[in-house]
């Protein structure tokens, strides 16, 4: 017999779940997308992962119903979440049912969508790990059961900094070598400047990078503006700030300069002597 009751939409798990990566699920609900878009992709959870499958064919038809809305209305949010890369269509071919599946790797998200950094930085803290006891053991709720509830503390501040992963960025990285490049730049016209710590300048450096997907040598190149520069020199003191005004930056260098970068490889060194050699005339 079932447990759930369908007339009264009575749901319960021995009838039937859809199992779904935990990532997926703290992804879409960090996610910046309309009702309607996170509709489709509940739904496409329901007929693949709901079917213990990675993909299924479905009609616009089939995506109108299940969001109570209309074919165009749904294929225009359907071409929405196909261009963030949140969901991929597999196949398409005229007269045939298209086949899509969920982009399990969040990371290849539209940026303007989703916030990878804080989404990894609430895993890292194991804000997702705090648990309680299941609904199913609190049927009533008075003072005595209360006090019999054995609740899972969450994490206190020394246990959060010990679930932070301590990346160690050696002298000879990318990262390591912009962030004391840019030190050495401010140092050149604010000697009395306060030493930062280098390996917390190469984790933003490793997002410019990484995350970014910034050029090395064109990092290299907009910080030689940003320090040649009067004034952005006093407000690009820190990796952080350089991130942030980056656009920016390499904006007015192109439309100065009007070349991509000016052709330093950061990495070649010539006998020790010049850590920064150029390669480029």
């Amino acid at each position: 017999m079932p447990k759930g009751d369908r007339e009264r939409f009575k749901a319960d798990c021995e009838d039937g779940y859809t199992k779904i990566a935990n990532l997926l699920l703290e992804a879409l609900a960090m996610c910046k997308i309309n009702g309607t878009q996170k509709g489709i992709c509940l739904f496409l959870f329901r007929r693949t992962y709901g079917w213990g499958k990675a993909e299924d064919a479905i009609s616009l038809a089939d995506f109108a119903a299940s969001c109570g809305t209309s074919k165009p209305y749904i294929s225009r949010q359907l071409q929405q979440l196909l261009k963030k890369n949140i969901i991929k269509r597999v196949s398409y071919q005229p007269g045939k049912t298209p086949i899509y599946k969920f982009n399990t790797k969040v990371i290849e998200w539209d940026r303007g969508c989703i916030d990878v950094e804080g989404l990894s930085d609430c895993i890292k803290q194991g804000l997702y790990e705090q648990t309680k006891a299941g609904l199913s053991e609190c049927i009533t709720v008075n003072e005595s059961q209360i006090q019999d509830l054995r609740l899972v503390e969450p994490p206190g501040k020394k246990e959060l900094k010990k679930k932070k992963e301590n990346i160690y960025f050696p002298p000879d990285s990318k990262e390591y070598i912009l962030s004391e490049y840019l030190l050495n730049k401010i140092l050149s016209h604010l000697p009395g400047c306060k030493k930062p710590d280098l390996q917390k300048w190469a984790k933003h450096m490793n997002a410019i990078l990484k995350l970014d997907k910034r050029d090395p040598e064109e990092v290299r190149a907009v910080i030689d503006f940003a320090q040649d520069d009067s004034f952005w020199r006093n407000n690009i003191l820190s990796v952080e700030k350089l991130r942030k005004q980056y656009d920016q930056l390499n904006a007015k260098r192109i439309n100065q300069r009007g070349s991509p970068y000016r052709g330093y490889n950061l990495f070649k060194r010539e006998d020790g002597d010049d850590e920064y050699a150029k390669f480029f005339d």
